[in-house]
């Protein structure tokens, strides 16, 4: 019975140490990289002609809402004047165009922001899917078993002698 034991805990030992044994040679095969997605969009060429333009249409927009934001000021400052004079009935329809000045103002931000969301989704779409290739492209030709996005926020470590970004956006820069 001893013998049985001892037996089973000399084999238990003998799978234990082989496996710790061989547990570098395992985690040794894998080779790890990280991109920063954003800085390498951002450095390509591609990438800032899509951030010229979105700044030049954000600029327009923002034109946009703020002849708006100045219409409306001026109209408080007619109502503040006015509105001592008026009758209710008139008052009453200056407070209404007003409250319709404003219900448009609020309309109007809510569209530029969905207008730019969807320009800069346009623009970058296309610079994301030929990034990704290059990424692929690189995983592949180099034999790295994972290459993680530093930009998402999941990686809170890594070496820097593994960022890949550099080369990335050297290879993206290089295609046509």
């Amino acid at each position: 019975m001893l013998t049985k034991t001892r037996f089973l805990i000399i084999a238990v030992a003998v799978v234990v140490a082989t496996g710790l044994a061989f547990a570098p040679s395992v985690f040794a095969q894998h080779k790890y990289g990280v991109v920063d997605l954003q800085l390498a969009i951002a450095s390509t060429k591609e990438g800032k002609k899509a951030k010229e333009k979105l700044e030049k249409v954000t600029k327009k927009k923002q034109k946009e809402l703020d002849e708006k934001v100045e219409k409306i000021k001026k109209m408080e400052e007619d109502m503040q004047k006015q509105m001592p004079l008026m009758s209710e009935g008139g008052k009453k329809d200056m407070l209404e165009k007003y409250r319709k000045e404003m219900m448009e103002l609020q309309q109007m931000y809510q569209d530029n922001q969905m207008a730019l969301a969807k320009q800069k989704g346009q623009l970058l779409e296309p610079i994301l899917q030929k990034m990704s290739g290059i990424v692929q492209s690189l995983a592949l030709s180099e034999g790295y078993t994972v290459i993680l996005d530093k930009a998402d926020g999941t990686v809170l470590y890594h070496d820097p002698a593994i960022d890949l970004t550099a080369e990335v956006i050297k290879r993206y820069n290089k295609t046509k």
